[in-house]
């Protein structure tokens, strides 16, 4: 679909010259792309993404977290908090993290190898996300999709 922009021309007669595609949609379609490209490196090891998000943020915490602390990790995409419980649970099942004592969950062995093993392909899969974009174009487009949050806030 190729967007218009009317103008006028210096004769004052109306033109019609192609436009950029809306940012929101620019931004929506990238969002998804990245999601899905996301979601598919991760599923080659079995990991949803948001048990990937729980594996971090229990590997991040120097005593492990308790499941109160899980739920209040923010969580994007609109999921509610229950998403990352649920990871978390299922990564207790799995073996990948444990509850001590003091009901605190930590990585197990498994959970640090399959930690390790998650984290190289989603650096894999940042290779080819990024593609041929240079560092200071990623930047930049970073930068730019933060003012527009910061713009709209």
């Amino acid at each position: 679909m190729i967007m218009t922009n009317p103008s006028t021309s210096r004769n004052g007669t109306s033109t019609t010259a192609p436009a950029q595609p809306p940012l929101a949609l620019a931004a929506w379609r990238a969002v998804e792309a990245i999601l899905r490209h996301t979601q598919t490196a991760l599923a080659h090891i079995d990991l949803t993404q948001p048990q990937w998000w729980a594996l971090n943020n229990v590997a991040r915490a120097e005593h492990g977290l308790t499941r109160e602390e899980i739920r209040a990790v923010n969580v994007p995409y609109g999921m509610g908090t229950e998403v990352i419980a649920h990871a978390s649970d299922a990564l207790v099942h799995r073996g990948w993290l444990a509850a001590g004592t003091d009901g605190r969950l930590t990585l197990t062995d498994q959970g640090r190898a399959g930690l390790a093993t998650a984290k190289e392909h989603m650096a894999r899969g940042r290779v080819e996300l990024v593609g041929d974009i240079t560092e200071e174009e990623y930047a930049t487009a970073v930068s730019v999709l933060r003012r527009v949050t910061d713009n709209l806030a």
